[in-house]
């Protein structure tokens, strides 16, 4: 009894010395979490979309029916003032020494606000002249002109002053504006652009009640 008492003693006693003296195992390797990526994409701010020189309705943030010169100048942002021997008709800017676009109001006063704005070259295209939404204007060719706009109404004009002309209408859908291109006798460009309400009819002697 107690030799086997004993051998179970020393059994125990070597089993944990032996367990001691073990090399412990290593520990188990941590599966690294998965790397998640944020990206961030910075939203652009809506910009307002840039105006052409001109539009239907407008000539560099001018309107077409501002109230007079004066409202007229504050949208334009520079003073915009009657011509003094016909206040109804102002020069809005001088594209070059022979090139420049006017405002025209009611003479009688009876239609209120700005009725057409009016651009004329006499420098033969060589002035740089503002363009529209198509990118037309002063300086562009006839085939140009329809080419951007295909429903145009081309037609023969007798000036009183101007003479021959071959006028290009093309009506503005949204409003009641229109844009009258011109191209005087020879011309191979226009040379006149009228747009507004009463835009076409009559091409000299602004300065005369219309």
């Amino acid at each position: 009894m107690t030799v086997r008492i004993a051998a179970t003693t020393l059994a125990l006693v070597t089993a944990i010395v032996l367990a001691g003296c073990a090399t412990p195992a290593p520990p188990a390797a941590e599966t690294p979490a998965p790397t998640v990526t944020v990206t961030v994409t910075p939203t652009a701010e809506t910009e307002p979309e840039a105006l052409a020189d001109f539009g239907f309705t407008y000539f560099r943030g001018g309107q077409l029916g501002a109230a007079d010169f004066a409202t007229f100048s504050t949208q334009f942002g520079s003073p915009v003032t009657g011509i003094a021997e016909c206040p109804w008709y102002a020069q809005v800017e001088e594209h070059s020494p022979d090139a420049w676009t006017y405002a025209f109001t009611d003479p009688e006063g009876v239609d209120p606000g700005i009725l057409f704005f009016y651009t004329q070259d006499f420098s033969g295209g060589s002035a740089p002249m503002p363009r529209n939404p198509e990118g037309v204007g002063v300086g562009s060719t006839q085939a140009e002109v329809l080419a951007a706009y295909p429903g145009a109404v081309v037609d023969a004009y007798e000036d009183i002053s101007v003479g021959p002309m071959t006028r290009i209408t093309v009506d503005d859908p949204d409003s009641d504006s229109m844009y009258v291109f011109a191209l005087t006798d020879g011309s191979p460009v226009v040379n006149l652009l009228q747009w507004g309400t009463i835009a076409g009819g009559q091409w000299a002697h602004l300065c005369l009640p219309l």
